[in-house]
């Protein structure tokens, strides 16, 4: 067995070759991230449509368990020009990052071998290696190549679009937070750096004024970065105090059934311009058809409730408040903070993470963390 990493290559021993994917933690792949291949050229130039896990071409054919899939690949069928095959890991819809795999072992042919431990990336797609054709001989060469927001981007990147949505789950649920008045909307952001605000895409959709108000002010803000698809929108506001950021729960995020604390702006001018806060617990670590993205709870939410953050009962943040199903009763669903994170990180923005050590009440929370709250007004014009 010869044992590659990262640079290395060596020859494939025929042009079809099985090779299958092992991740050490076998309850992610085929429910939160899926493999795929694929074809360009020698520059990396897309050749045809990728093969991602559900689908099969004329020159490859899945077989085994999603969670640890294994692959018949026919070099010799693929299109003229097609000289390179990427083999891709990665997360449904850029949904956090591959660290959850932990650790990947790629066999082929039984006779290479490649491990990589991905426990630390903070990357939610990554290029594991590349079969390539030189002097008529197939080769395949290890690799690390992250791409941050996962393989819808990477294939831009690349020059194709790829949906990189989970194939099993429908379209995204409408969301339920921003109350809208013609051109106009409100929301709630919550402060991830001095001078960043954290809220929901929906809230500012279409919307070219925006501001952030409290009692500490009202400032003039602008989108620096939009992922529409987990809806997640990253504000910059200039001119204002440094803000009082947030702190982001250390690790995985949180347990079913924990308590959990919601503090907004839910019905803006309606109920009052001060903070608003609801309880109540984590009742689903996945949203509807099993979307890995979000986490369902049962604190009661409202229309300006949108963007705000989810607290665990160290008053840490777990997720952000994003969508409901109205005719159910506290059926709401946050982002996970895993994934809000890995947008953070590819933003350039440094967050505070930690694991708190003791609990506190809403009303400590609330007393503490309300500098870092901001009502979201956005309008057209």
């Amino acid at each position: 067995m010869v044992i590659l990493v990262p640079g290395a290559n060596a020859a494939v021993p025929a042009a079809p070759c099985k090779w299958s994917l092992e991740p050490e933690n076998r309850d992610v792949l085929g429910k939160y991230a899926a493999v795929a291949l694929i074809r360009t050229d020698a520059r990396r130039q897309p050749k045809g449509e990728p093969a991602l896990y559900h689908d099969t071409r004329g020159w490859m054919d899945w077989h085994g368990d999603p969670n640890c899939p294994s692959c018949e690949l026919d070099l010799g069928k693929l299109p003229p020009g097609a000289d390179k095959v990427l083999v891709v890991v990665y997360t449904y819809a850029a949904m956090g990052p591959v660290s959850e795999l932990k650790h990947l072992r790629l066999t082929i042919a039984d006779q290479l071998e490649y491990a990589l431990d991905v426990s630390n990336c903070g990357d939610a797609a990554i290029i594991l290696g590349e079969f390539y054709q030189r002097n008529e001989q197939w080769k395949f060469r290890a690799l690390a190549e992250g791409s941050s927001y996962g393989l819808a981007a990477l294939g831009r990147r690349l020059g194709v679009e790829i949906d990189d949505s989970n194939p099993t789950c429908g379209p995204t649920d409408p969301p339920g937070g921003a109350p809208r008045s013609g051109g106009q909307a409100t929301g709630t952001g919550f402060a991830v750096s001095s001078n960043r605000i954290l809220t929901c895409a929906h809230v500012i959709e279409g919307m070219n004024e925006i501001f952030i108000a409290s009692f500490d002010g009202r400032y003039r803000a602008e989108p620096v970065m939009i992922d529409r698809q987990n809806d997640i929108a990253l504000l910059r506001v200039q001119d204002a105090p440094a803000f009082t950021p947030v702190t982001f729960k250390d690790g995985t995020g949180c347990d079913l059934g924990e308590s959990v604390v919601v503090l907004g702006f839910p019905l803006s001018g309606l109920a009052g311009g001060g903070v608003h806060v609801t309880n109540g617990g984590v009742s689903a670590l996945f949203g509807l058809h099993n979307d890995a993205s979000l986490l369902q709870f049962t604190a009661p939410i409202q229309p300006g409730s949108s963007g705000s953050p989810l607290l665990d009962s160290g008053g840490a943040v777990v997720g952000m408040v994003t969508s409901t199903v109205p005719d159910a009763q506290n059926m709401n669903f946050a982002v996970k903070s895993v994934l809000i994170a890995a947008f953070l990180s590819a933003c350039g923005v440094e967050y505070s993470s930690d694991r708190p050590q003791r609990t506190y009440t809403a009303a400590e929370m609330t007393r503490t963390l309300q500098p870092a709250l901001w009502r979201i007004e956005a309008r057209s014009t």
